[in-house]
């Protein structure tokens, strides 16, 4: 008998056994989304599978699709969305097209547009579904790709059917196997039905290549190059688990290996191994001991079976890298968050007293990935994960849950955080230099007796960890009931705050800046104000910090800059000007300028009489700040530094920068009156001003002794409760003009 190859059934022999006449794949697309239905219809026009046009049939609901498979048997492929009219429309479909309907060959790839939702494995496995992907991962590309494979799936099962009486025993083994989704669990099947299809009683072993030479780039891209034996009979026991190539000699291992080199079977005489090859080109060998005695129709059964094997082989291998990729983080091989909470019971199984959730982040990782290369951030992050390893070596289960945040959950830790911080940021070796990693944690705990919820701990621990990351980086912090409090409490004011935007209950109040000479008001600076409906009153330090934090900060400077030019045209006997803070966060946004050109054009404004007040902080981020500057200066703003003296303060920027007028800060006018230095420094200040021909307004003025210095001092103006506190406007119009 003849050497004979995986090859057996190619798309020319495929063709005699299908209909001549049909000269097309009917391609059934159920999705309740038209939309759906367009984008995969114009993907794929004009595109041909085995020489054969697609033709597409459309239903829109679960209940309409069974009617269309039912109104068309000769459908090869069904596109199935798995939320139609119900969250799982399209699961009820699946199971009624295998056991209402009996349709065995029609291939099911099912499409969700909910990235979270995926089937469970059992549910795949029973209603044998063939392939399954997000709407947004199937590019062009890939849908071709899944339709071939399905195709060719079908064509086969197709030939398979069509042929001789002896071809049921292969269908039924080859439908046992495909719902085999562990690789083990499918190699020991072929194992199986080998013996079982030519009634032999051989021992054998059944090895496979653990990356596709043609698949996706995450599988591809793996070094391993091992091919392992993943099933054996019992005479070969000893050689699970290892590689063919490295840790195997006889006579089964030495025809795998020559079988794989030659790439097609080869049948000895009291030995045989036969090749298969996937669609991606995953190899694999099955080698069987005993004299194949083959007939020609055994021969036919055995090709059929071997090709069988072969798309069982890929469904297998990529459905077992599927369920890994659910669960694990490739670079670090470690848990992923999903790995982590499906295991988690692992761990609470061994806790006698507790659980102790950590996370970690790496402080400043994206300055380094910045600075060194996102190859080296990797290298930065596989390392950790070592670090971690070594710390936790039993009772913990390890995970990376994105970018450089690493989670830790461990029974009954002795840990103490100050030394578990030390530990994580000891010295590493990385590309032959030390490094020393500074870290960030977070902890959160619970007692056997509570009931376990692993992800309140992950979300408990993410607030300690973002209390850390804002006091006390490079430090850790347990959770404190408090701080879920405070996050209720800001997100309700920041629902409240959103509402207020749109129904008008913010407002300025005026605080009059007062010439020290002739005790005349020169100007006001702008100050948000909130009336809550219920809450009255809502000082500014009670909002401001969380709309900051929720990134709102650009909306709400708008909103001012725009209600203070109101003003300015609704009160034309307030003809002084006023000056509106802009928070650092708005000076880099990339729409400030335009922005602020839209809404002067909108209000028709004049602006003589405003003033814009930039916080000393905002200039040392970026030179975006500086050129923002420089734009508003030739829009003919005048520009006022606030706070100056309280942060870091740069008497460059006094050169460098188109700066009308400094704000001195209050800090030193708190003390001028009983502490020299204070005096000393702000003399100085007050020198180097004038000297440049700068404005000057003093902040924070309270008492008489102040005003008595601050006049000896020879400032200009003044800003404080000494003068006038924040006034409305009503007041602002009987008193301070």
């Amino acid at each position: 008998m003849g050497d004979f190859f995986l090859n057996l059934i190619d798309d020319d022999e495929l063709e005699t056994v299908a209909d001549q006449n049909q000269r097309h794949w009917l391609i059934a697309i159920i999705d309740d989304e038209p939309s759906v239905h367009d984008v995969t219809k114009l993907a794929l026009s004009k595109t041909k599978i085995q020489g054969r046009d697609l033709k597409f049939i459309s239903a829109f609901s679960g209940k309409e699709g069974y009617q269309l498979l039912n109104d068309n048997p000769e459908c090869a492929v069904v596109l199935l969305d798995v939320v139609m009219e119900t969250a799982d429309a399209g699961l009820v479909l699946a199971k009624s097209i295998r056991d209402e309907m009996h349709r065995a060959n029609l291939q099911i790839i099912l499409r969700t547009g909910q990235p979270g939702y995926a089937p469970e494995e059992k549910i795949i496995s029973e209603y044998e579904i063939n392939d399954y992907k997000t709407k947004s991962e199937l590019t062009r590309d890939k849908l071709f790709t899944s339709l071939a494979t399905a195709i060719r799936s079908f064509s086969h099962l197709q030939a398979l059917e069509e042929s001789r009486t002896g071809l049921k025993n292969v269908i039924h083994a080859s439908a046992s196997l495909m719902k085999e989704r562990s690789i083990h669990e499918f190699a020991c099947g072929v194992l199986q039905q080998m013996n079982a299809l030519f009634n032999l009683s051989s021992q054998g072993i059944f090895c496979v290549s653990q990356r596709p030479l043609n698949g996706p780039f995450s599988i591809e891209k793996s070094k391993n190059d091992s091919f392992l034996v993943v099933a054996t009979t019992t005479q070969y026991n000893d050689f699970y688990g290892k590689d063919i190539y490295d840790d195997l000699s006889g006579v089964a291992p030495d025809i795998a290996q020559r079988a794989l080199a030659a790439k097609e079977h080869i049948l000895e005489t009291n030995i045989s191994a036969l090749y298969l090859a996937t669609p991606s080109q995953w190899q694999g060998v099955v080698v069987i001991e005993g004299k194949l005695n083959l007939s020609d129709i055994d021969q036919e059964l055995l090709k059929a079976f071997c090709l069988n094997i072969a798309i069982g082989l890929e469904n297998a291998k990529f459905f077992s890298h599927l369920n890994r990729s659910a669960y694990y983080d490739s670079l670090t091989e470690m848990y992923n968050r999903e790995g982590l909470i499906h295991f988690a019971r692992e761990i609470r199984s061994q806790a006698k007293r507790s659980l102790s959730l950590y996370i970690i982040d790496i402080d400043y990782f994206h300055d380094i990935v910045d600075s060194l290369g996102f190859e080296f951030g990797n290298e930065v992050l596989i390392s950790m994960a070592s670090v971690l390893k070594r710390i936790f070596l039993k009772n913990a289960s390890i995970a990376r849950l994105h970018s450089d945040v690493f989670a830790v959950l461990i029974a009954d830790s002795q840990w103490r955080l100050k030394n578990l911080i030390l530990e994580c940021s000891r010295p590493i070796t990385l590309s032959g230099s030390s490094m020393r990693l500074g870290v960030t944690l977070g902890e959160s705990n619970c007692s056997v007796d509570e009931e376990f919820d692993v992800e309140l701990l992950v979300r408990h621990a993410k607030m300690a960890l973002k209390v850390a990351k804002e006091n006390k980086r490079g430090m850790a912090q347990a959770f404190e009931p408090k701080f879920e409090e405070e996050t209720i409490n800001r997100l309700g004011i920041l629902a409240e705050f959103r509402n207020a935007l749109a129904n008008n209950e913010l407002f300025l109040m005026l605080q009059p800046k007062t010439s020290m000479k002739t005790a005349e008001v020169v100007g006001y600076e702008a100050l948000i104000r909130w009336q809550h409906p219920q809450k009255g009153l809502v000082p500014p330090n009670a909002f401001i910090p969380v709309v900051e934090q929720a990134g709102l900060y650009f909306e709400l400077d708008m909103y001012v800059f725009r209600t203070a030019l109101n003003i300015i045209k609704e009160y034309p006997q307030i003809n002084k000007p006023i000056s509106v803070n802009i928070s650092a966060n708005s000076l880099h946004h990339h729409d400030f300028i335009d922005e602020l050109k839209k809404i002067i054009k909108q209000e028709k404004a004049d602006l003589g009489n405003i003033e814009l007040e930039i916080t000393e902080n905002s200039l040392v981020r970026s030179d975006m700040a500086i050129l923002h500057l420089n734009a508003l200066k030739d829009l003919g703003f005048t520009l006022c530094l606030d706070d100056f003296g309280a942060g870091y303060s740069s008497l460059a920027y006094l050169l460098k920068l188109p700066l009308d007028v400094i704000k001195i800060d209050r800090a030193f006018i708190n003390y001028i009156t009983e502490d020299k230095s204070a005096r000393v420094l702000l003399k100085g200040m007050l020198q180097i001003c004038k000297d440049l021909d700068k404005r000057i307004v003093v902040e924070g003025v309270e008492t008489q002794e102040q005003v008595d210095m601050l006049t000896t001092y020879d400032v200009d103006v003044a800003q404080g409760f000494f003068y006038y506190r924040p006034m409305p406007i009503t007041q602002i119009l009987e008193k301070a003009l």
